[in-house]
């Protein structure tokens, strides 16, 4: 009898997570208030209870409480204690707050970008050897090429701005780029909801690269700084407008 050939179909399987240890405390205490029957407008026990309930630190609840009222979700009277501001459900709540959490991440982050970047795109106008500059125009051809296929080029523009990064001839700009900004970044990047996997931010940012790579390579290190400047803004002007802070 002639064997039979199964064909198992490919499944496409997406990384677990590693949840921080600030997301379980967070995790936590929504299951707390979700059990206890808490609404809008109760308060919740103590720091010092919470932490013995939960066993960490009165530090820890404190800043996980801090991360709840910068979202909205409670009010802290000094006092008097914290008051549920919003309704917390496990089921609604847990993953905009990590989202939160992650924006938040690589809200800070674009800080420090933006005062390397702007430093290592003046430093790429002002001393960037012939061979960085070239590379530096290969991956914007790269990344137009991906972007008019596709409609984003994600790992593309990174290979843009690290070039940039090469470019200023400040090897730290680049570590600080690949150790720090870039692993936030991906990490939030990697979040199945975040709604830039899908509808990416780098479109209406587009003209900018074409410009920024024009003026380092013009040795203008005003338009360099310029036109960074502008893809640092609209970047920010995104995330913010989808946590619905702007």
């Amino acid at each position: 009898m002639p064997s039979v050939e199964h064909h198992v179909q490919p499944m496409s399987l997406r990384p677990l997570r590693r949840e921080s240890f600030a997301e379980r405390v967070l995790t936590a205490l929504t299951a707390y208030v979700e059990t206890a029957g808490l609404t809008v407008g109760d308060r919740l026990p103590t720091e010092r209870a919470l932490a013995e309930q939960l066993g960490v630190s009165r530090s820890t609840i404190r800043e996980a409480l801090q991360s709840w009222h910068a979202m909205g979700l409670v009010r802290i009277r000094k006092g008097s204690g914290t008051y549920l501001a919003q309704d917390v459900r496990a089921s609604s709540l847990h993953i905009p707050v990590t989202i939160t959490l992650e924006r938040k991440a690589v809200l800070d982050s674009l800080e420090l970008r933006r005062a390397i970047e702007t430093d290592a795109a003046r430093l790429a106008a002002r001393r960037g050897p012939t061979a960085a500059i070239d590379r530096l125009g290969e991956a914007l051809e790269e990344m137009e090429a991906v972007y008019a296929r596709h409609g984003f080029a994600i790992r593309e523009d990174r290979a843009f701005h690290e070039a940039l990064y090469l470019a200023s001839g400040n090897p730290l700009y680049l570590q600080i780029f690949g150790q720090i900004i870039t692993r936030i970044s991906e990490s939030f990047n990697a979040l199945s909801e975040n709604p830039f996997v899908t509808e990416p931010f780098a479109d209406a940012s587009q003209p900018d690269h074409r410009v920024l790579y024009e003026a380092v390579a013009a040795g203008d290190e005003a338009g360099a700084v310029a036109s960074v400047t502008r893809i640092i803004d609209f970047v920010e002007s995104t995330l913010r407008s989808e946590d619905g802070s702007a």
